[in-house]
């Protein structure tokens, strides 16, 4: 993920110069499935010298889920950690995820595929753009990673001399069908940059109905005008 920072900040890319045109004879059908769930941000409501908290959310059941950072920086970075706040406003942590390392927000986005399920996170990962969503599952286990979606929301800068793109958290815009055994992650808006196509093109924005992803038997999988590409997991 690190090795984007380059050409997203080189990028702030002209609009020209990215992407490709998108079909407008046809209006496509707005994606269905699961919107995000609405969880309060709220104030933080530990403390913890250890640790700078960046955002608190309230998950209604009688625990919490932070993204916070060490107090001395460390190479890991951010994390999510699930907790429950004591009395005494110390923390009771439950689980935490896996690092951050080079991203400066771990921003979630949450779903539930059915009525109590574990909860599917989808992390903004990025610096002052989007690198892409980590998605993670959150249950009595603890977190769990699942794999990367290398996908951004393009979002139009208009200056007196060019037009740049920036690119925005697409986990606001994902819907979540299905169940833990083959959930499919599509996307409503208009369009959606695509960092890679698994089949040797980067950085194009395409019509948001023509991608999707698909997680099947802890595989990730990317669909694009149907056609189903197997996202290598990390090294």
């Amino acid at each position: 993920m690190s090795g984007r920072l380059h050409p997203i900040l080189a990028g702030m890319l002209a609009l020209a110069a990215c992407g490709e045109p998108t079909p407008t004879e046809v209006q496509e059908p707005e994606p269905t499935g699961q919107e995000p769930l609405l969880i309060p941000m709220v104030e933080d409501n530990v403390r913890d010298d250890t640790l700078v908290i960046q955002v608190t959310f309230d998950l209604e059941d009688g625990t919490h889920l932070l993204v916070a950072g060490n107090q001395q920086e460390t190479f890991e970075g951010l994390r999510l950690y699930h907790y429950r706040a004591r009395p005494d406003s110390t923390m009771e942590v439950l689980a935490r995820s896996s690092p951050g390392y080079d991203s400066w927000t771990m921003l979630p986005t949450c779903f539930r595929p059915g009525p109590g399920d574990d909860l599917l996170l989808l992390a903004n990962f990025g610096e002052r753009q989007s690198w892409g969503q980590k998605v993670m599952r959150l249950g009595p286990e603890g977190f769990t990673d699942l794999g990367f979606l290398d996908v951004a929301v393009p979002e139009r800068e208009v200056l007196p001399d060019t037009t740049l793109l920036k690119l925005g958290n697409a986990g606001a815009v994902a819907r979540v069908a299905g169940s833990w055994d083959d959930l499919r992650i599509t996307f409503t808006g208009d369009s959606l940059f695509l960092y890679d196509d698994l089949r040797g093109s980067v950085d194009r924005t395409l019509a948001s109905h023509r991608v999707a992803y698909r997680l099947r038997e802890g595989r990730v999988f990317l669909i694009v005008d149907g056609e189903e590409r197997e996202v290598e997991p990390p090294a």
